[in-house]
């Protein structure tokens, strides 16, 4: 009798050890959509948030992978180390790239770069044809690109500038405010 009780306790702790590591994955792997999308606009390296993934799912691919194992019955280290990489390291990266971008300083600065190239990319889903242009520039010794609305096809074709606004990112690296090109 109590074994079989602790047996069906054994079993609801792994239901719910997987089902948080689910949660997880997913929430990790959602969090590094948004992620991309505050880095679009943040000047800075791309090696820092690959670090920041590398070195916190390490950290947590260290403490967890015991666990995790037991709970899935595994053997190998792959998919603890996928589990923690995608997990901890997307929340973590996601965190330190919002935490600069929504804590940023208000007072912007206005800047003139030259275009160095001109491409566009498919448009939004469901409008693919509907090129959207960009542009790439040298900001601060870091390659931007820099991604226009479709309406400005006819003014970014013609420029041969942007004026880009950026202010003070609230962990110091800075952000791209809003840009427009020019003749």
């Amino acid at each position: 009798m109590i074994r079989q009780k602790r047996q069906n306790l054994i079993v609801k702790n792994k239901k719910f050890w997987k089902g948080f590591y689910v949660v997880m994955f997913l929430l990790g792997a959602a969090s590094i959509i948004f992620e991309i999308s505050i880095y679009r606009h943040t000047l800075i390296e791309v090696y820092i948030p690959i670090l920041i993934i590398v070195v916190v799912g390490l950290i947590a691919f260290f403490f967890n992978r015991s666990h995790y194992k037991r709970t899935y019955e595994l053997s190998g280290n792959f998919f603890p180390l996928l589990q923690n990489l995608i997990s901890w390291g997307f929340i973590s990266c996601y965190i330190f790239m919002a935490a600069n971008f929504y804590l940023a300083e208000q007072a912007t600065t206005e800047y003139r770069y030259d275009i160095k190239e001109k491409k566009s990319m498919p448009g939004p889903k469901w409008n693919r044809r509907k090129r959207v242009p960009l542009v790439k520039i040298d900001l601060f010794g870091i390659e931007k690109e820099l991604v226009f609305d479709h309406t400005e096809t006819d003014n970014v074709g013609k420029a041969d500038s942007v004026m880009v606004s950026i202010k003070k990112g609230g962990l110091g690296f800075k952000i791209l405010d809003k840009y427009q090109a020019y003749n």
